[in-house]
């Protein structure tokens, strides 16, 4: 269910709405994790009865830790552990020698 959808006319409760316009509202300072939270506002119009009003039509917050849309926590990828492969030069050539 996309955010479009979850938007309700306050006037006629109508779930036929467009979005006119939208900006993005990014916040100053970042959450506990890190993250840095952009509204999406916009004005939107029911196509029912004409009302237009502007709202929240979603939030991303993005960077630090991790990565969340809406509600939703995305996932990131853990950074793997680097193996370290040690050569000793020393005994490569004594082998060659023999």
């Amino acid at each position: 269910m996309s955010k479009k959808q979850s938007l309700k006319c306050p006037k006629c409760g109508s779930t036929d709405v467009e979005i006119i316009k939208n900006w993005q509202l990014t916040s100053p300072l970042p959450d506990r994790y890190g993250r840095i939270t952009i509204t999406v506002m916009g004005v939107v119009k029911c196509r029912n009865c004409g009302y237009q009003w502007r709202g929240v039509i979603g939030k991303i917050k993005v960077g630090g830790s991790g990565v969340a849309i809406g509600d939703k926590e995305i996932e990131e990828k853990k950074e793997r552990r680097v193996k370290e492969i040690v050569l000793d030069l020393e005994e490569i050539l004594s082998e060659e020698e023999e």
